[in-house]
């Protein structure tokens, strides 16, 4: 039930890999009034350490965020009555922040120069791309082979959750992991600068730490709740210590009943009244896919939150599907309760690289060097969009992805995240020919990296059906959401229909959903997603390219085999 509007705002944070968004929500227009943006720095570098020469450490600064958060609150809020705001959200990507004594920053992986105020910070925080703890996760993944908690995470756990990575600080830099003071998931630390309160979201600690949800006994030798016998087989027994204190003694479900309030000093650095409501957060993925799943269909034709599959495309792409019953899908994680949606099961995929990947293709070749590198990767993307529409008029073809002809793209340049779940698969091209530096080359190989990216969401599509997962229609938004070729591309592969949000900042949106649902005029976190979420429009699949599609998608499948012969005759 919603009460009077009036003149009331919520805020949205959305931190992601190398910006911080905010989001000025207006809820009498149910839209963003203002938005702004911060760049945050990505720091990545290689050592060695021991028994790990040669590593890449991908690394960010709490304090710059932080920072950056603030700048984005002020500016949105700059021409509006504080008192307005009736409450804020936040998301952020899946990265671990190393908390020092007294809260205070500490350092981890070294010390940076501040994009945002010129300031040396610490780096405390541990990228979610960063795949330096891949010793660490095969240890774990064998030495927890037979036990439940890995029934929800696709079978494994993934080199990219926080885990791994906790065990890979125990060991390699054992005088940060003692003297830390807490450990979170980055959505969980800006609720916590915001508020004080330390409460984790049950979103982060089920999808990345191992915590363990199973209301009907299924799986799980822990109904609800960490498990200390988990962290003594694995080496981290420190994990269990004064109740789980450093990994987050009280989990919460984000909606209205997970209402924590601005502290004295958030309300200083962010310019909001002392007292503001503060939401639970989520991981940003989590955040545009809630709003996605009540984002209703064009035509008013009716939505199955159950039957739909978001795609939250960014560096890399998730791959969201929540269902009413727990459905088990080897290769992808979860199933997750309420990780999401309320009282539901969410099933999450994923491909680690994307939007960089493409930008990878197309960067490097000799024709973008010499003739496009003037121009913004923005502004590329449209021109080879515009010409590869004139190049299939010129060569008489029925649709540009006729291009691609046999040259063909195995996107995984930063491992396989679902469903293979294995960190040591590498990208491919096959097909290329000594035309590698003319214009008509680069842009056969952007046809084909485009492709490549459609034929694996098909494939982490088919593992989803095939484990009885219905899907009705794909919701897609981020960057990758802004070209039209990738979508088209998408639907024709897949063979469903792409629904493209009215409202364009998803996961924005969904922190404002967040902010809402604490803000005291929607009754629960379903009713403010219901009224906010929007409608969208549809991009149908071409049929006539099936068969063309269908004929590659099976080399595609045959490129994967072939690098698993690879890694096995490799072992």
């Amino acid at each position: 039930m919603m009460a009077t509007f009036g003149e009331a705002y919520v805020i949205a944070v959305d931190v992601g890999t190398a910006s911080v968004r905010g989001g000025l929500y207006f809820l009498s227009s149910k839209s963003f009034q203002k938005v702004a943006v911060q760049p945050i720095t990505v720091h990545k570098a290689i050592v060695s350490v021991k028994d790990a020469e040669n590593t890449e450490i991908i690394s960010q600064s709490s304090t710059e965020i932080w920072t950056a958060v603030c700048l984005v609150v002020q500016k949105v809020t700059q021409d509006v009555d504080p008192a307005s705001v009736r409450g804020i959200g936040f998301d952020a990507t899946c990265s671990l922040v190393i908390v020092g004594p007294e809260g205070k920053a500490m350092e981890a992986d070294g010390t940076i120069v501040s994009l945002v105020d010129g300031q040396q910070s610490y780096l405390d925080i541990i990228m979610w791309q960063d795949h330096r703890a891949k010793m660490e996760t095969d240890y774990i993944n064998k030495e927890l082979a037979d036990h439940s908690s890995l029934s929800f995470v696709g079978g494994q756990v993934s080199v990219e959750m926080q885990i791994p990575k906790l065990l890979w600080l125990k060991k390699h830099h054992p005088e940060v992991f003692h003297k830390a003071n807490k450990f979170m998931d980055l959505c969980d630390f800006l609720s916590w600068k915001a508020s004080g309160d330390l409460s984790r979201s049950i979103c982060s600690v089920l999808c990345k730490w191992l915590y363990q949800v199973d209301p009907d006994g299924q799986r799980s030798t822990v109904s609800h709740g960490w498990d200390a016998e988990l962290f003594r087989r694995i080496n981290l027994e420190e994990l269990s210590e004064n109740n789980f204190d450093k990994i987050g003694s009280v989990i919460r479900i984000p909606g209205s009943l997970s209402k924590m309030y601005i502290s004295s000093t958030a309300a200083s650095e962010l310019g909001l009244p002392v007292g503001t409501p503060v939401s639970i957060g989520l991981v940003d993925a989590h955040a545009g896919g809630l709003a996605m799943a009540y984002c209703s269909r064009p035509s008013g034709r009716p939505t199955d939150r159950f039957k739909r599959l978001a795609l939250i495309c960014g560096t890399s792409i998730c791959f969201m599907q929540c269902s009413p019953k727990p459905v088990f899908v080897p290769g992808v994680w979860g199933p997750y309760y309420s990780a999401m949606l309320p009282d539901s099961w969410l099933n999450e995929a994923g491909q680690s690289a994307a939007g960089q990947f493409l930008d990878l293709m197309v960067r490097t070749h000799p024709y973008y060097l010499t003739s496009l590198k003037s121009q913004d990767l923005t502004t590329t993307y449209v021109h080879l969009n515009k010409r590869i529409e004139e190049v299939r008029q010129e060569q008489s073809l029925d649709d540009p992805g006729f291009l691609s002809r046999d040259l063909h793209v195995f996107p995984d340049f930063h491992g396989n995240r679902s469903p293979l779940s294995n960190p040591d698969i590498k990208g491919m091209i096959m097909g290329q020919t000594t035309d590698c530096e003319s214009e008509l080359s680069v842009l056969r190989l952007y046809v084909a990296a485009v492709q490549g990216l459609a034929y694996e969401a098909r494939w982490i599509m088919d593992v989803f059906v095939e484990h009885g997962i219905e899907i009705a229609d794909v919701a897609i938004c981020g960057g990758l959401a802004h070209n039209p070729f990738f979508i088209q591309t998408v639907s024709d592969v897949v063979g469903r229909p792409v629904l493209l949000p009215d409202i364009k900042e998803s996961v924005l949106l969904g922190s404002a959903i967040l902010a809402a649902s604490v803000s005291g005029v929607f009754s629960s976190l379903e009713d403010a997603a219901t009224q906010m979420a929007g409608s969208s429009r549809a991009v149908e699949p071409c049929l006539s390219m099936g068969k063309y599609h269908d004929g590659r998608y099976n080399v595609f499948r045959k490129m994967a085999r072939f690098q698993e012969d690879i890694i096995k005759d490799r072992a």
